[in-house]
């Protein structure tokens, strides 16, 4: 049992039908979540944080890759639409962090020099001025990258996978 659900979970290779790619999806995210869950709540310091974050996006991007790239093979795609999905949610970020101040932020500390030693009251106040601005983002930030995630999950979780093999192997057991 161990053994299929860590296959599941993160080997990309084979297919996975609808049933279990939604069930290996909501395991997934809960384990994903307790492991989050449980970093944050020990203030164990700086280091711990900083490795326990690169654990838990390692295994979400590994985990990730294997569920949907699995999905995707059910159906005779790539993982290119993975690769696609993410580098969409980039651009979201971006042109939105842009649109929320965050152009108007880069220019106020743009004339400095790169090694130059800012002054902390300047630097409090480029800070302040542009913080409020940029939160009002978040909400817009959060709805965007959600809904694309939301669509892209129920493509690849309700799109009929080939009843017969394909070039990524035979159809799931």
């Amino acid at each position: 049992m161990i053994k299929t659900a860590l296959y599941h979970l993160f080997v990309p290779m084979g297919r996975t039908g609808r049933r279990t790619f939604w069930v290996t999806l909501v395991a997934f995210a809960a384990l994903v979540s307790v492991f989050k869950w449980g970093l944050f709540q020990h203030d164990a310091g700086g280091a711990v944080y900083f490795w326990g974050f690169l654990i838990w996006l390692t295994l979400l991007f590994c985990g990730l890759f294997a569920i949907y790239g699995k999905r995707l093979k059910d159906f005779g795609r790539s993982v290119l639409p993975i690769v696609t999905l993410l580098t969409a949610i980039v651009v979201v970020l971006i042109v939105i962090m842009l649109a929320y101040g965050g152009a108007e932020y880069f220019e106020a500390y743009s004339q400095y020099e790169r090694k130059a030693t800012i002054d902390p009251e300047i630097r409090r106040a480029i800070n302040a001025r542009y913080e409020a601005r940029m939160a009002g983002a978040a909400p817009l930030i959060t709805t965007s990258i959600s809904a694309l995630l939301i669509a892209f999950t129920l493509w690849v979780g309700l799109t009929p996978g080939d009843q017969d093999e394909n070039r990524y192997g035979p159809p799931p057991g």
